[in-house]
């Protein structure tokens, strides 16, 4: 078992040596959204630029979108000054908005923006969990389950595990296994990059 490292991530950009206005402090959210079935099926290069654009007026940051298989529901994360600008980004580019949380803290923390490579015979899983930040295993041989990030909200109610695992029920096992209850496990074996 690791043990669980919060620590705040608020990054506030400099001033210039100027003297000009400070830029807005950047927090970062995770954002719950459920689409129609297909409607991702058209997001190309074209689509994500002119998301990229549209965020760019109000200084957000699309970091990358989690999707489940039949790209119904997303995961993504965002850098922004505020909950209120990724809600206007998301209305900006016609984006259904489910549940924002901001994020300060990794959990276990991978390089922002690094594309994940999933290994062959595994999937990518996403378990949410209420309730007090646990400490949790990083990988757990026994079920084939290995961490690959974390992320904690600010209210420090909720947290996003990201695992590979070779099934559902063996994330469900290893959970049950380490006493780590969960609300709900989705399969995220699709990753969407703002480039």
């Amino acid at each position: 078992m690791m043990k669980t490292i919060y620590a705040a991530t608020a990054i506030t950009l400099a001033t210039s040596a100027f003297g000009a206005n400070p830029a807005p402090a950047t927090h970062r959210y995770l954002v719950e959204r459920t689409f129609p079935a297909g409607a991702l099926d058209g997001v190309d290069a074209a689509a994500k630029q002119k998301v990229n654009a549209n965020n760019k007026t109000l200084d957000v940051t699309w970091e990358k979108s989690y999707a489940n298989a039949a790209k119904t529901k997303t995961y993504c994360i965002y850098d922004a000054p505020n909950e209120q600008a990724v809600r206007d980004a998301a209305k900006l580019n016609g984006l259904p908005v489910d549940v924002v949380k901001e994020i300060p803290s990794d959990i276990k923390a991978e390089p922002r923006g690094a594309v994940q490579k999933i290994a062959a015979g595994k999937q990518r899983y996403l378990v949410k969990r209420t309730g007090q930040p646990r400490v949790d295993g990083t990988s757990d041989s026994k079920f084939g389950v290995m961490l690959l990030t974390s992320y904690g909200s600010a209210d420090q109610h909720d947290t996003y595990w990201v695992y590979e695992a070779p099934s559902y029920s063996a994330v469900e096992a290893a959970a049950k296994a380490g006493h780590a209850p969960f609300e709900s496990i989705a399969e995220i074996p699709v990753t969407l990059y703002p480039n």
